[in-house]
């Protein structure tokens, strides 16, 4: 019996048993595409790309990266159809069939624009008037 309330007191004091690690944090899923959705404008010198939660309009000049400039407008307005024009010796990313925009690239930087149609996701920024068939900057005439 004495060995017995030994075992109970030795039981009773003997550590308890590790916890589990805890589990660690979830790691929030990267964003498919960090670039928001823009309105988009042409414009004299290059595009304006205006914020729908702000209304706040960003310059996209002319000079900017082709890859940049060609993601930021996929986000808004899906992919683009891309080639190069063996005439113009430019490289270009297309969106939409009959009202199109056209972007117009040398050396990897944005260099033109033209606009054929009405289409409706393209508006013109504020001073440009709209006509079916327009450019901006050096691209392909």
């Amino acid at each position: 019996m004495k060995y017995l309330a030994l075992l109970v007191l030795l039981a009773a004091c003997s550590p308890e048993a590790p916890k589990p690690p805890p589990k660690p944090a979830a790691k929030p899923a990267a964003p498919e595409n960090t670039y928001p959705v823009y309105g988009v404008a042409v414009a004299r010198d290059g595009l304006l790309l205006t914020d729908p939660k702000t209304g706040q309009a960003k310059p996209a000049a002319f000079g900017i990266r082709q890859s940049l400039i060609i993601a930021i407008l996929a986000r808004t307005l899906g992919p683009a159809s891309e080639g190069h024009d063996q005439s113009c010796r430019q490289d270009f990313a297309r969106w939409g069939g009959e009202g199109a925009l056209t972007l117009w690239f040398a050396d990897g930087a944005f260099t033109g624009w033209s606009l054929t149609g009405q289409p409706p996701k393209i508006g013109t920024a504020p001073g440009l008037a709209r006509t079916p068939t327009m450019t901006g900057g050096a691209g392909c005439k």
